[in-house]
């Protein structure tokens, strides 16, 4: 089996079963397939890996069908699907259409196969168990499983599903489908910067420093007094920015100063920008500090734990001025990264100021090309410069024509018109998305502030909530948040562009099969 390579040439002709040879387009079906295939498989593979704690925890053997035959169909399913068609040259390059097509099928079969244990082991039900496994897979947190009585190996699948929607889905999709497709979900902030020479290269290091990272948590928290299990768990969701915890105090349950600060660190390392990240590992620090997400990043974080401090101790949720700093360095860090661990009790009780505060964070998310959600700080800062250039080319001095300059990773380029409008569009679209959620929601039985606050959580891919979605919960509620976190994983435009594209391949089969 072989990857195909980055170079373009024609593709080989198709088999008539998935595609007529004279058609092997942008909408042809048999590259899809292939690709999907392969990546079913791996998805097939890592449905296993929770048995691997089954000798440190005898008592729960009973639940290892629950991932032996989930397993088992997807890597069928995926061997099928890959023979089923030519492999496509290794020239091969896949259209938009079709990496987007890929992209969202890719996702659907994760989100299924990862749903399928806690199904098969009587906790969830069907919608419950799909939203349960799209909130890993989403790094957003949002949970219905009763933490304090699930067995240790769905806990540790839960965490693991963060670790693979954090990174792991994302080199697969950058291995598998080709750089010409752009929209696989690294690629889709629309940057085509890379670590390395070579897509496979880049890969390797991404999953190099998120994998390193964990570890360094991993250790950091077992010296801090946690057990291992915790610390393997905890770590994985902090650098993925997913937040599902193994207590239902979340990160509350250690009352530890130094848990906290090495999940804030964790946190604020998963939602850096890996290239930014891979920079400074180099020790290139000035590129790091002036690129231009860093100082807004580390901003928002600066000002916000500020703000959100003094609301902290005037309504006393914290008892005096340090303590209310420390945990608001936690939450905004928690939030503006879209983690969703908490160290303090409730949301809901923090009033309407304070829910508005979070939103925003939620809105803005940390870096582009980071495992966190929201629109990003570079999309926000390209926007805001391209609104300003415009209200002073608009109302300023007309006869001074200027570019817009910003540093990215340690060089000053010039921002594109379609830099900016892409960006703005974004933004646009980001935000008529949370409307119709919002008001979907509503439809269901929440309040206006439960359903802005719980669907900006859904969509940033945050965490935090109202406790409206939760095991009660209903079935249409829960879906609509299940393609709220997933529409925010996928940055929406590939989504709806996968889902139109497959909408017309299928079309367009059942029209070539009546003539």
């Amino acid at each position: 089996m072989s990857l195909p390579s980055e170079h373009a040439t024609a593709p080989e002709p198709l088999a008539p079963a998935f595609g007529p040879p004279s058609d092997p387009g942008p909408r042809s079906c048999a590259p899809i397939v292939s690709y999907v295939g392969i990546a079913t498989i791996f998805i097939g593979m890592a449905a296993f890996a929770p048995l691997a704690l089954l000798p440190f925890y005898p008592d729960e053997t009973a639940l290892a069908p629950c991932f032996i035959f989930p397993g088992l169909i997807a890597m069928a399913a995926g061997y099928l699907l890959y023979f089923a068609v030519p492999s496509p040259s290794r020239a091969f390059r896949l259209s938009k259409g079709q990496a987007a097509v890929c992209t969202l099928l890719i996702w659907v079969i994760a989100i299924a196969v990862y749903a399928a244990p806690f199904v098969l082991a009587g906790m969830l039900t069907i919608p419950q168990a799909v939203y349960e496994s799209t909130s890993g897979l989403t790094t957003t947190g949002l949970s219905v499983v009763d933490v304090d009585t699930c067995p240790q190996v769905l806990l540790f699948h839960r965490s693991l599903t963060c670790y693979l929607g954090g990174v792991g889905l994302v080199l697969i999709l950058t291995c598998v489908i080709t750089p010409s497709g752009g929209l696989g979900v690294y690629n889709a902030e629309g940057h085509t910067d890379r670590l390395l020479p070579g897509t496979a290269k880049t890969a390797r290091m991404i999953l190099l420093i998120y994998t390193g990272i964990i570890a360094a948590g991993v250790l950091a928290y077992c010296a801090a007094g946690m057990s291992l299990f915790d610390a393997v768990n905890i770590s994985m969701c902090a650098v993925s920015t997913a937040g599902f915890a193994t207590h239902a105090e979340s990160i509350a349950f250690w009352a530890s100063p130094t848990i906290e600060a090495i999940t804030i660190v964790l946190m604020l390392a998963g939602g850096l920008n890996f290239l930014a990240l891979f920079l400074l590992l180099q020790g290139k620090v000035r590129a790091f500090l002036t690129h231009i997400e860093t100082p807004v990043y580390f901003g928002i974080v600066a000002v916000g734990s500020l703000v959100v401090a003094g609301f902290f101790l005037a309504q006393g949720v914290s008892e005096n001025a340090a303590e209310a700093l420390r945990d608001a360095l936690f939450q905004v860090s928690s939030v503006l990264t879209s983690t969703g661990f908490q160290t303090i009790p409730s949301f809901v009780d923090l009033g309407a100021a304070l829910m508005f505060l979070f939103m925003l964070l939620m809105f803005i998310g940390a870096e582009a090309r980071s495992t966190s959600g929201g629109i990003k700080v570079y999309r926000i800062a390209v926007a805001a410069r391209g609104l300003g250039h415009g209200l002073r080319q608009r109302y300023g001095n007309k006869r001074r024509i200027t570019s817009i300059k910003i540093n990215r990773f340690g060089k000053r380029s010039v921002l594109s018109a379609d830099d900016i409008e892409e960006a703005q569009t974004f933004v646009v679209i980001y935000v008529l998305v949370f409307i119709v959620g919002t008001f979907l929601l509503i439809l269901c039985g929440a309040t206006l502030q439960e359903a802005a606050f719980d669907f900006a959580s859904c969509l940033g891919n945050t965490g935090v909530g109202t406790g409206f979605l939760g095991p009660s919960a209903s079935d249409a509620a829960l879906d609509i948040a299940s393609l709220g976190m997933l529409l925010g994983r996928l940055e929406i435009i590939p989504l709806f562009m996968g889902a139109s594209t497959l909408v017309g391949m299928i079309v367009k089969r059942r029209r070539h099969g009546h003539q």
